[in-house]
């Protein structure tokens, strides 16, 4: 999932940790793993690690198993610690982005999802005051309380990031496994929740766990081919879901999550996920379009209190990639076009969206797009900033389009009635 810059002993360390975690996963206790598969060094494409076929799978067969019995233990005497030695040691999710880096994102609304400030503000009020409580147990080696509350922030925010990125949805007793029997898991999504760090653990929310394994396998929206079960004898169980060959990878899937949510929980995008990407319209924005509009201001008004009263109305609206074939009416989400019913209020909600951003989709686009990041950021996040932005400039351009077409062949039909009415009247 991670790129690396390898030198001679990064290399040969990355490879052994590899060998030593396969090892470990071999030897603990109860764990399967099909003598079909390898994990691999991915490295040159800039994947990291990934689990790489070496014989020819079938469909339903199973890639390995794991035991819901390990047990977590302390630091290097831990059954888990070859595993923990092959997660990354850092994230390019944009919980670790300076000001300058998510500044790149421009007027994307997912800089609005972070949630850093509330997992900071959550930390200092609910979890530092029992840390710093038992300052031997979490071994901190700052030498004033700032320091170790600040060594404290870091790991809190990285142990929240690698539950988001790495961890499944798994089912809490053996009631729900006995309810829901093989029910396949989709890597963890915390939709409900905008904190990148805390994660709910009441009944209405299933586990979130690591499981060894089934974190190495990258995800692709188009060559998915495997997939996380839960079995009824305790196992979790990763099995294809179509025949894989010889020397392919072994991928799993998100789900239908855009790249600026693919960058925010997972530090990275890929144009397999192009088509699931979002532009995103505030229930702000579009009261102030249509305020601006002062003919149709009170119209608005009258249409917000409707649709308040039929429980329909948001914070924001998502609009999504249209179909290259999709006419307007089709490409408009339900719940928006029950907000935006005139194609003129849409256009102008798009129309101001694009300018929020500070660059264009032409200057973004452009062969003399400068190669160098601005200063303060880095080259990884400001390409993927850059591609984040421009699929949400060409979703706005897109609207835009049909706005225009649908607009033209309505005044065109309006033409055609007032001439045939008029031919009508006149015999002509």
């Amino acid at each position: 999932m991670a790129s690396f810059n390898r030198t001679a002993a990064d290399s040969d360390d990355f490879v052994r940790r590899s060998q030593e975690f396969v090892h470990w996963f071999r030897n603990a206790p109860g764990t399967r793993l099909s003598a079909k598969i390898e994990l691999a060094d991915l490295r040159h494409k800039g994947a990291g690690r990934g689990v790489v076929a070496t014989e020819d799978i079938a469909q339903d067969e199973e890639l390995f198993a794991v035991p819901r019995s390990l047990q977590l233990l302390k630091k290097e005497q831990s059954k888990w610690y070859p595993y923990f030695r092959v997660l990354p040691a850092a994230f390019d999710s944009l919980m670790f982005w300076n000001d300058d880096e998510l500044a790149e994102l421009q007027a994307s609304s997912v800089r609005r999802r972070i949630g850093k400030e509330q997992a900071d503000a959550d930390f200092k009020e609910k979890a530092w005051p029992a840390m710093k409580a038992d300052p031997e147990f979490f071994n901190f080696q700052g030498a004033s309380d700032d320091e170790c509350a600040e060594q404290a922030l870091r790991l809190c925010h990285y142990a929240g990031s690698l539950i988001m990125a790495y961890a499944f949805d798994i089912d809490r007793d053996d009631s729900n496994l006995e309810e829901d029997n093989q029910s396949s898991l989709n890597k963890a999504e915390d939709e409900n929740d905008d904190d990148d760090d805390l994660q709910s653990d009441d009944e209405d929310n299933p586990l979130k766990g690591l499981v060894p394994f089934a974190d190495m396998l990258n995800a692709d929206a188009d060559g998915n081919n495997a997939r996380l079960f839960q079995e009824d004898d305790g196992y979790l169980i990763m099995k294809a879901i179509k025949p894989i060959n010889a020397g392919d990878e072994c991928l799993n899937d998100y789900g239908p999550l855009p790249r600026s949510e693919l960058l925010r929980m997972y530090g990275y995008v890929t144009d397999n996920y192009k088509q699931y990407d979002v532009v995103d319209f505030d229930l702000d924005l579009l009261e102030k379009t249509a305020g601006d509009r002062r003919a149709r201001s009170k119209a608005w008004q009258r249409r917000k209190s409707q649709l308040e009263e039929m429980g329909v109305l948001d914070d924001g609206y998502s609009f999504p990639r249209p179909n290259p074939t999709a006419s307007l009416d089709d490409a408009i989400p339900g719940d928006l076009h029950m907000v935006l019913r005139e194609a003129a209020l849409l256009s102008a909600v798009a129309t101001k969206k694009l300018s929020e951003y500070a660059t264009s989709w032409q200057s973004d686009t452009a062969d003399n797009q400068p190669t160098a990041p601005p200063a303060g950021v880095s080259a990884k996040r400001y390409k993927t900033a850059v591609e984040v932005r421009i699929g949400e400039k060409e979703i706005l351009l897109q609207i835009l389009a049909l706005c225009t077409d649908f607009i033209a062949a309505k005044t065109n039909d309006q033409k055609r009635k007032i001439i045939n009415g008029h031919k009508l009247k006149t015999g002509k």
